[in-house]
């Protein structure tokens, strides 16, 4: 403001003397006797001419100066100009309009090599891939990727196998697990799909992340689980056998040589032999569980899918008062995903919970869905009994391990492999007031 109102006076003045000038130059001419007055009114007419002039070029000068160290990024340029005529105001506020951009380019310099410094050392191989199918390694994982064969179109990827080129056309959001070849070793990746901007012009991100240590680590340790829980199911399951078998075969022995009765040795084999009839189905039933469900998706009302579970699951409780409530939100709330297999999943939570208030009064067991903010939908089984402690809250869904008198241990296996196969999670927490809250997010 102080530079418009002094640079408005300068130039008004300026203007004034040169229309003066001129006026007086005029008069001299029209004068035939003020010869010498044309001569001095003229030399004045030039000077406040040529002063009006330097006037608006240094205003000029110092604007067209700022543009230029602006669009070059040259920001060590200054405009302090102690003339007067409101040239040092303008001269301060170019000065501090620069300093504010060298500021803000300075940080958004040190944030740009901040983010190229996470998209470099991310532990994801990351790749462009534009409209016309060129590919671009974003990062070092990338460059170790693909060891020096920089990747230039699609079929270039094919250099880890056919299957990586195949499924660089994921859609944008979208992840696979597939096979790569590296160093002629096939190997498990993740791939992760994702579409940003540049220019206006949309780019696929496509992030490889080889997993098949970790996969392997997991298939061991599932592994390991497995055979401990199978080991403790058929060591229990045995041990009476054995000891059952050989008391029969002694029987049978001493029966033979006193040529006593056989009965003792029956009712033993007998026994033998219904035990053996058990271990028989509890590997059949492992055998069921090993085979992964298949999914048959679609959208269905929860209300009336949810009633007829809680229904079921009130039946054959021995004529227990059990306050079972559900709780949808809202009413008229859509599911997608398979109905018959999570019926099966969510029936087993509910007679888990049934099973689990055994001991308490008034026993309570609640069914709630509700949409969660991502869309997924969360179906959450309840009750008031003694909750699972925190160090089983993972082995409870190995398969076959069971707390409960007479539990097959398959339940929340199988409701495991049910939330797996719909690309959902399940876990478990306190339920508000105590008990426990098993939840299914698919």
């Amino acid at each position: 403001m102080d530079f418009r109102r002094k640079f408005e006076v300068g130039l008004a003045w300026r203007t004034a003397v040169l229309v003066l000038c001129i006026w007086i130059l005029s008069k001299a001419f029209a004068d035939p006797e003020l010869r010498a007055g044309r001569v001095v009114a003229g030399i004045f007419a030039i000077m406040a001419l040529a002063s009006l002039w330097e006037f608006i070029r240094r205003t000029n000068f110092l604007v067209s100066r700022f543009v230029e160290s602006v669009r070059f990024e040259d920001y060590s340029q200054r405009f302090s100009d102690p003339s007067g005529g409101g040239f040092d105001v303008l001269g301060e506020a170019l000065d501090s309009a620069l300093k504010g951009l060298q500021a803000r380019h300075t940080e958004q310099t040190a944030e740009a090599r901040y983010l190229s410094a996470i998209v470099d050392d991310a532990p994801s191989a990351l790749l462009s891939i534009d409209e016309d199918g060129r590919v671009q390694m974003l990062n070092k994982a990338a460059r170790q990727l693909f060891r020096g064969n920089s990747p230039q179109r699609l079929a270039d990827l094919g250099k880890l196998g056919p299957e990586l080129a195949a499924a660089a056309g994921l859609p944008p959001g979208s992840r696979k697990i597939t096979r790569i070849v590296i160093e002629g070793i096939p190997q498990k990746a993740l791939l992760a799909s994702a579409q940003v901007a540049r220019l206006d012009n949309p780019v696929k991100i496509l992030s490889i992340l080889p997993v098949q240590s970790e996969l392997g680590a997991l298939e061991i340790a599932a592994q390991a689980d497995l055979v401990r829980v199978l080991t403790h199911e058929i060591m229990n399951s045995l041990t009476p056998v054995t000891s059952l078998a050989r008391s029969s075969a002694e029987m049978v022995a001493a029966a033979q040589e006193s040529g006593s009765d056989l009965a003792d040795a029956r009712l033993a084999t007998e026994t033998v032999a219904r035990r053996a009839e058990g271990i028989l189905r509890f590997v059949e039933s492992y055998r069921e569980f090993a085979q992964s469900p298949d999914v048959h998706r679609r959208s269905f009302l929860a209300q009336p899918w949810a009633e007829e579970l809680v229904r079921l699951a009130l039946t054959n409780t021995a004529g227990r008062e059990i306050d079972a409530k559900l709780d949808i939100t809202p009413k008229s709330l859509s599911i997608s995903g398979d109905p018959e297999l999570l019926a099966q999943a969510v029936l087993n939570l509910l007679r888990n919970s049934i099973r689990a208030t055994a001991d308490v009064t008034p026993a309570a067991i609640t069914l709630k869905i509700a949409r969660e903010s991502n869309g997924c939908c969360r179906i959450e089984v309840r009750d008031n009994g003694p909750g699972i402690p925190e160090d089983r809250r993972e082995d409870i869904f190995l398969p076959f391990y069971t707390t409960h008198k007479g539990g097959s241990g398959v339940g929340l296996s199988f409701a495991r492999q049910v939330a797996l196969a719909h690309g959902g999670t399940i876990s478990v927490a306190d339920a508000p007031g105590g008990g426990a809250a098993i939840r299914i997010v698919v």
